[in-house]
């Protein structure tokens, strides 16, 4: 099994390149072929759309807990029930997204500013992509079925498939006509079949079976009780994640949507690479917990992985300070260069909470991840506050300015306080550790900046070299200074 979790991380970090590497290519190419305009259109269509995936209401994460609560005490016949009631429970909320999307998509015209052949179009993608998402809520509990087996060597190379085909099969529609409407049509595409072919794998390959008989309403209760808290905490993310271009759409327009989106997505490129490493460790996290183990085995867990979660952070984020500005102008034109101080400003209080991933599974599997949601949930209507009254004044720049002050705040403060004092997570010890992986970041980002003063990035051969120096210095400072017995381990061991 531990190779699953190696091959698996390894393999998660390897998806994300590639479909970071995707997305640097194809946000050009739908930049240049579809246009700004509708680029941002897609962008605005996406985010209401995300806002459906809040009917999960925390029930995918919730799946891992319950069944490993039952495996470990044997309950099979309760695994069973189980399946079936979320398979029932996933296909009904799929029905419902099809029914509040549609009327979402009829009243496309009162929600926005658009022009009338924007609306159209917008229409006719809301349409493709409500059928989209309505896809995902079946295909999640085979997904969770595939996690909770630690199956991710399959789950990571699924992923990786469907990374390559979305672009494969978009690209050529959309250079023969077909517009922004082919990004919608080709997911779609892919979710069905991914469907199919998880659904399969999980009824095959790890004898999942199903109970659709009556008896589960208690086990309902349970489920839903402890999903409520995970349900608040999606909201808090469609809020920090798509509010911001939702109040852009509604002052600002497709265009500045449009640069917005650009930085979003390199955001979620951090947010990326910290939950593909803490989520491959969520069933050990609850075996831990199940087991009774002391908080001493779950702070140095913690810390192992936060430690190596801060590495990586701070590794990408330096690179991008160092030569993030050039990397817009060349991949994104300097119509959107302002993206470039949008990533560092939300990115940079991020960090901190990011490397404490970890610690989110561990309330969950702990059941005390009601007090995060509910700081997280009051912090998200701040968040509304500053982002209405920061893009009225402040426009692009202050659309992100409630994101990062609840970041600092709710992720940051609150939650190390919770960890310390409520859960028993030495968090002291946690930052004691931690901190000097701050250390190559801080030199390298800082001695290639003084660089630049004298040698300014102006092509892209200048570029290269400045990219190679900063990795040079992060790993030569890294690996000879701050890199302890464990972390040595996993780069230089060969298994």
């Amino acid at each position: 099994m531990f190779s699953q979790k190696k091959s698996g991380a390894v393999l998660s970090y390897i998806n994300i390149i590639v479909k970071n590497l995707v997305t640097f290519m194809y946000t050009p190419f739908l930049l240049k072929y579809i246009g700004q305009s509708d680029y941002g259109l897609f962008q605005m269509t996406n985010s209401v759309i995300t806002s459906l995936s809040l009917l999960s209401m925390g029930f995918s994460s919730s799946y891992v807990h319950f069944y490993i609560k039952y495996k470990s005490n044997n309950e099979c016949e309760n695994l069973k029930k189980l399946n079936g009631m979320y398979l029932i429970l996933f296909c009904l909320i799929s029905l419902t997204a099809i029914v509040i999307g549609s009327i979402l998509a009829f009243n496309v015209d009162n929600i926005f500013n658009l022009k009338q052949s924007q609306i159209s179009l917008m229409e006719k993608l809301m349409g493709i992509m409500i059928l989209n998402v309505a896809l995902t809520f079946p295909s999640s509990v085979f997904d969770s079925n595939i996690i909770v087996n630690q199956r991710f060597i399959y789950q990571q190379g699924r992923q990786l498939m469907q990374t390559i085909l979305v672009p494969l099969i978009a690209v050529p529609m959309i250079m023969l006509g077909s517009g922004v409407l082919a990004i919608g049509i080709t997911q779609t595409i892919v979710t069905t079949l991914f469907l199919f072919i998880n659904a399969n794998f999980c009824i095959r390959k790890l004898n999942m079976k199903f109970n659709f008989r009556n008896g589960k309403v208690m086990m309902f209760k349970e489920v839903l009780a402890f999903s409520f808290f995970i349900f608040l905490n999606q909201i808090v993310d469609l809020i920090n994640n798509s509010g911001p271009n939702f109040v852009l759409g509604i002052f600002e327009g497709a265009e500045k949507v449009a640069i917005f989106a650009i930085a979003i997505q390199i955001k979620n490129l951090f947010f990326m690479l910290s939950i593909s490493l803490s989520d491959v460790f969520i069933p050990k996290v609850n075996e831990l917990v199940s087991q009774k183990k002391e908080k001493k085995v779950l702070t140095e867990l913690m810390i192992r992985i936060g430690r190596v979660q801060m590495v990586i952070l701070l590794f990408i984020f330096g690179g991008f300070i160092v030569i993030g500005q050039y990397f817009i102008h060349l991949w994104a034109g300097d119509k959107n260069i302002l993206a470039y101080w949008l990533i560092i400003l939300m990115v940079l209080p991020s960090i901190g909470p990011l490397s404490q991933n970890i610690g989110i599974e561990i309330q969950r599997a702990m059941n005390m991840h009601a007090f995060r949601s509910i700081v997280l949930l009051i912090f998200s209507v701040v968040n509304i506050v500053f982002t209405v009254v920061g893009t009225k004044y402040f426009g692009l720049i202050g659309a992100s300015s409630g994101y990062v002050i609840g970041m600092i705040c709710a992720n940051g403060c609150l939650m190390n306080w919770y960890y310390q004092f409520k859960m028993g997570i030495d968090i002291i010890l946690y930052w004691k550790r931690t901190l000097s992986v701050a250390i190559p970041f801080l030199v390298s980002t800082f001695l290639t900046l003084i660089s630049q003063l004298f040698v300014p990035i102006n092509s892209v051969l200048v570029f290269l070299f400045y990219g190679v120096i900063y990795v040079i210095l992060f790993l030569t400072i890294y690996l000879k200074f701050v890199a302890n017995s464990y972390e040595k381990q996993l780069i230089f061991r060969k298994k």
